[in-house]
């Protein structure tokens, strides 16, 4: 860690300050905190005067809404790498993993025509028997056009609707992968993140959300607008609070404790909703417990606004009392 000569306060965020001390405490705390793990510890350096720290920030995913890769510009790129590699799609541990291929496109067709290889290969092989015995099928002639109108048209419309959902379940199943945990479509080029799974971005405290969140899209070759995320700080009593576009979220990772048992940085929808304390501490309850508070809150909500009904009332008598009053007492001194 680099010794520099700390100015007697450091700003964290807008309006928001800590002095040197608790600085050095915090950081400390944390790197302890994080003694098995060096890559994640976090460092410090100056640049004229101002404080900035450097690490690895802890993102989990919770994002709604379809996340598209860009895989198109790097179409030809990949076509001339899988000419000089003779089996692109498995590797040497017979596994697949993310960042491994540079065209994932290119995996769907290779399925494609893998699957329909093995699909001939063993229907070559397999055996045909008749229905009734053990013998193999003999070869018959072909049925004529007056039997096959015999048949029910129910019959034949449900052994077509059959057979095109089993292709489209087959077709599905080969185009929708796993990678890491993570389901990919490749025809769609959808990435659906599984909700909680963790990735890490080197930053400094210098990058805002909005830059961060720019960062760990480019990251994965993300192409959706970086506009439509944002970070959230979520407690572990479900406490969800938005980040601002200005704030530092690095800094907020060392304010909030390296333990992500207690807190996690999300990446969600711009447009999720934030949940306070108050409201986090009845989630973990359960629900007879919560219909009993709701009962006893619209009971208190009611009662309060029957008082304060009733005080309005009462104003509003004496109010009219006083104006009766004086209009009495100015007609008599009238006449």
């Amino acid at each position: 860690m680099n010794t520099v000569h700390l100015q007697p306060e450091i700003q964290v965020q807008k309006g928001k300050t800590i002095s040197r001390l608790e600085f050095l405490s915090l950081l400390k705390t944390y790197n302890c905190f994080l003694e098995d793990k060096k890559n994640f510890q976090l460092s410090y350096y100056d640049i004229n005067g101002r404080i900035v720290l450097e690490g690895l920030l802890d993102i989990s995913w919770g994002v709604h809404q379809p996340i598209r890769l860009q895989i198109n510009d790097e179409k030809s790129k990949s076509q001339a790498k899988g000419a000089q590699s003779p089996d692109p799609v498995m590797n040497k541990r017979g596994m697949t993993r993310w960042g491994e291929f540079d065209n994932l496109c290119n995996i769907a067709e290779l399925e494609e025509e893998s699957g329909s290889e093995t699909d001939e290969q063993e229907a070559a092989r397999q055996p045909v028997f008749e229905s009734s015995t053990l013998k193999p099928q003999r070869n018959r002639e072909p049925e004529s056009g007056i039997l096959i109108r015999t048949r029910s048209d129910v019959s034949l419309v449900k052994m077509r609707v059959k057979n095109q959902a089993v292709a489209a379940a087959q077709k599905a199943k080969r185009h929708r992968s796993s990678i890491n945990g993570h389901f990919y479509n490749y025809k769609t080029s959808i990435f659906t993140p599984t909700k909680g799974s963790v990735t890490s971005v080197r930053i400094n405290s210098t990058l805002t959300t909005k830059e961060v969140i720019a960062l760990l899209l480019q990251k994965f070759k993300i192409e959706n607008d970086p506009n439509d995320f944002a970070l959230y700080v979520v407690h572990a009593s479900e406490e969800k609070k938005k980040l601002k576009d200005t704030s530092f979220p690095l800094w907020e990772r060392l304010l909030h404790g390296p333990s992500r048992k207690i807190v996690k940085i999300y990446l969600m929808d711009k447009d999720a909703e934030e949940i306070s304390i108050d409201v986090a501490q009845y989630i973990k309850f359960e629900l007879p417990v919560l219909n009993a508070i709701l009962q006893k809150l619209n009971e208190e909500e009611t009662k309060y606004i029957e008082n304060a009904l009733l005080r309005y009332r009462m104003e509003k008598k004496s109010l009219v009392q006083q104006l009766r009053r004086r209009m009495m007492v100015r007609a008599e001194t009238s006449v």
